[in-house]
């Protein structure tokens, strides 16, 4: 075959087919999952979910490349403790979403050396020529620190997150119920920042109390009011707010609920995350104390630690908590899995579908209306 030849059979349509038979080719590059070393387990449930939907709808392609695995993680630590992603396979041309759970309990790793081999496998991607690169986060790191604290000498390190992101080389940031919205404020117009609202998975879980005369809604604090108030619309029910200040570390004051409780048995409590359970701690409390007799609580991010864990229990056993409902977006210790009254619901599948629009330019509010 001569040079001319060969170079026609790269411009025929039966080339293009074959090439799309073996990558799902979309408008910013072919699919890729690469997973850093602490996000392996949630990329590869998120694989599983993208190619059972695949099988679904009879696609050609039966599996989605990943690189990384505990077999052969893509980021190696060196005897001086540095850190050094190396790819075994091309990526040129990829549409590549790196996957890392920055906070987890499965490793001695911290947030941040976290985030720096999540930035070193972004560059690395870039450097290889990846055409577009997304950071996968299920929790959003800082994402409580998008503004300083009153009259504290703080900086707003929320941005500093999103402008790494950007230095390293990544096109956009696909996250879980962050802290704020004030974050999509640090990325654009230079990053996309896609992050899932939570709204819909609580409405599924409470499905059943929809409508109900005796239930209410309630916001742990002012700062999520916004979006208990969206749920309570979206359940037909009435809501109530937490008046709560932090007078010191790991305590949170609680001073009343502002609303209408009068006549309420049951009570959803929402809230995006909490670290010490203070805050849920101190709504059920008050709400059992003033009559109401069936707590449940919808918490998106749960980063307790096991010390923090007898308050769960308490408030199971005494103040009429019957269930916690969480996410896998950060990995639990077993102490709190295995508690009965704690449910873990996985995010695989949807952000298995967020990807796919993603990466075929389509809508994702669309996934998710309620």
């Amino acid at each position: 075959m001569n040079n001319d030849s060969k170079k026609d059979r790269f411009f025929t349509p039966e080339y293009f087919d074959s090439v799309k038979k073996k990558q799902l080719s979309g408008p910013n590059g072919w699919l890729l999952f690469v997973a850093c070393n602490s996000g392996i387990d949630y990329a590869l449930a998120v694989k599983k979910e993208y190619e059972k939907q695949l099988q679904t709808h009879g696609s050609s392609l039966k599996e989605i490349p990943l690189l990384g695995s505990h077999e052969k993680p893509v980021t190696r630590i060196f005897e001086d403790t540095e850190s050094c992603p190396r790819l075994d396979q091309h990526v040129a041309g990829s549409n590549a979403f790196v996957f890392q759970c920055v906070h987890e309990f499965t490793t001695p790793n911290t947030v941040n050396e976290n985030i720096q081999q999540l930035l070193q496998v972004i560059r690395t991607l870039r450097a290889h020529r990846a055409k577009t690169i997304t950071a996968v986060t299920p929790y959003c790191p800082y994402s409580r620190q998008d503004k300083p604290s009153f009259l504290k000498r703080e900086a707003t390190l929320a941005s500093l997150f999103a402008d790494q992101l950007k230095i390293a080389g990544a096109d956009a940031h696909l996250t879980y119920h962050p802290h704020a919205l004030s974050l999509h404020g640090f990325y654009e117009p230079y990053m996309m920042l896609v992050a899932l609202s939570g709204l819909d998975l609580f409405i599924k879980i409470f499905q059943s109390f929809k409508g109900l005369n005796d239930i209410v809604a309630v916001s742990t604090d002012a700062g999520g009011a916004k979006f208990t108030i969206h749920y309570s619309d979206a359940m037909d029910i009435p809501y109530a707010i937490a008046n709560k200040f932090r007078p010191g570390k790991d305590k949170a004051n609680l001073l009343g609920i502002i609303g209408n409780i009068k006549d309420k048995k049951i009570a959803i409590i929402t809230d995006d995350e909490t670290v010490t359970g203070t805050s849920i701690f101190n709504a059920t409390l008050w709400l059992h104390a003033h009559g109401i007799q069936q707590i449940y609580i919808a918490v998106s991010h749960i980063k307790l630690h096991k010390q923090y864990i007898p308050r769960l229990i308490s408030l199971h056993r005494e103040y009429g908590l019957k269930e916690l409902h969480t996410t896998d977006s950060i990995p639990q210790i077993p102490l709190i899995s295995q508690l009965e009254f704690v449910k873990i619901h996985s995010l695989a599948s949807r952000f298995a579908a967020t990807i796919n629009r993603l990466h075929y330019n389509q809508s994702v509010s669309d996934l998710f209306k309620f």
